[in-house]
């Protein structure tokens, strides 16, 4: 697995590079103490330094973009008709298949090899690898599969007193265990109890946006300005970061943001807590002319993650910058009008409120190609740096594969269009060919242990 993992940083994919751009990674205090019960291979220091590895430019963070597909999958035959799907899959023996199924089997399904699977890869060979994985993602076991991967995504898991971190990761498994789109994730009306049934959600608010609108995403990502919450939305969602292409998400007016985030050199800079240490002190309008459009949305949600309709969004004079009163945060907008209204924009696209982004968010094809690459992430054992490295291409030909079947794919179709893609089996196979010297370990009890 060791060996799989690093052949995915050889993927072609965007340059890396790096902005400095203020991202609220560095205000670990607005956290509330305690309540972020992630799962225990995740730290915040691992999360910082994985995505501050991962490149901040152009339209799309490296590994989601909206063309460009690749020629890997099935074409038309000379006479027209359309070529056998599976045909492409016939290249790979059997031993081939064995090798790549056995390996990614308890990540997927939390076991090895049944004698059955064994018994269809000998007879079908390379083909034997689509029927595989249909069953696993029929399996009872591959819910909680996908609700690892969410828990370990959003580092939100177990209970407090006040706060059941479980709900993300129950939704996330409903989802998978009744087939549904797995844009529910962030556009669902309910939430989940740990029996699986719809409950009302925690938050107070009068709609809901499936993960994003629980208290264990709002106060696990709790920070200054909203940022840390904007940013892990587009970050894990749609796999994008600051700075983006203005063309996609454009920008919010200079004189419409606080003065601190109108700056774009030393000079402009007015604010003495900028200049003094604040994100860069400068430059700030390149990324917060997108960022405040996002914050915007979590302007009414507190540092418990409860819903406070009466939010302001302006600063508390007797407070550290970016924090409002009663433990809420600051919004970008100057005018005081603005800054307690949830309106905005996504994408370009004008939003009422957390629950329309979401619709807006996973509607975008980035969310599909996220999706893909959240999925490579979780079966190869990879770190999101990692990850942010998979070729953006591959992440579009598996999105388009996925779209000429379902214009919702599940997370069970998403699993499959990229786990049967044969630019992901050749990656594990010319690793495990390239090293083999690299001795075979045996799958760790806990999936969550390879993040």
């Amino acid at each position: 697995m060791r060996a799989a993992a690093t052949a995915w940083m050889t993927l072609l994919g965007l340059g890396l590079g790096l902005t400095a751009c203020y991202t609220g990674d560095q205000d670990e205090s607005a956290s509330t103490p305690g309540t972020t019960l992630a799962t225990e291979t995740s730290t915040a220091a691992t999360e910082s330094a994985t995505e501050t590895g991962a490149t901040e430019s152009g339209a799309t963070e490296s590994g989601a973009t909206e063309t460009g597909a690749t020629e890997t999958g099935a074409t038309a035959g000379d006479d027209g008709e359309p070529a056998d799907p599976l045909a492409e899959l016939d290249r790979y023996s059997a031993d081939d298949a064995r090798a790549y199924l056995g390996s990614i089997a308890p990540m997927v399904v939390g076991r090895l090899l049944t004698d059955a699977e064994l018994s269809l890869i000998d007879y079908f060979g390379g083909r034997g690898i689509v029927p595989v994985l249909d069953g696993w993602i029929e399996d009872a076991a591959f819910p909680e599969t996908v609700r690892m991967m969410i828990q370990v995504k959003l580092h939100a898991s177990g209970m407090t007193d006040a706060i059941d971190f479980e709900l993300p990761g129950n939704l996330a498994a409903q989802i998978a265990r009744d087939d549904l789109p797995f844009a529910e994730i962030i556009t669902a009306d309910r939430c989940v109890d740990g029996a699986g049934a719809d409950i009302e959600c925690d938050t107070g608010a009068p709609y809901n946006a499936g993960v994003l609108t629980t208290r264990a995403y709002l106060t696990a990502n709790a920070s200054r300005f909203n940022l840390q919450r904007a940013r892990r939305m587009m970050y894990i969602f749609n796999c994008l970061l600051y700075p983006m292409d203005t063309v996609l998400q454009p920008p919010l007016a200079k004189d419409s943001l606080i003065p601190m985030f109108r700056a774009l050199t030393p000079e402009e800079q007015t604010v003495e807590e900028a200049k003094s240490g604040f994100g860069n002190g400068f430059a700030c309008y390149n990324c917060h002319s997108q960022f405040g459009a996002h914050a915007q949305l979590f302007v009414k949600f507190d540092q418990q993650g409860l819903y406070r309709p009466e939010a302001t969004g302006l600063q508390d004079p007797e407070d550290e910058l970016g924090r409002s009163i009663e433990g809420l945060f600051v919004s970008h907008f100057v005018d005081s009008i603005a800054a307690e209204q949830e309106l905005s924009q996504v994408f370009g696209e004008p939003v009422a409120n957390l629950a329309e982004a979401g619709e807006v968010l996973s509607s975008h094809p980035t969310f599909t190609q996220c999706s893909a690459r959240n999925v490579i992430e979780w079966t190869f054992g990879l770190t999101e740096a990692d990850a942010a490295t998979t070729d953006p291409a591959l992440l579009v030909d598996i999105a388009d594969r996925l779209f000429a079947e379902s214009v919702e794919p599940s997370i069970g179709d998403i699993f499959r269009a990229t786990l049967t893609h044969p630019d992901v089996i050749d990656v594990f196979l010319d690793s495990t060919s390239a090293a083999p010297s690299d001795p075979p370990s045996d799958p760790p009890s806990d999936p969550g242990a390879l993040q």
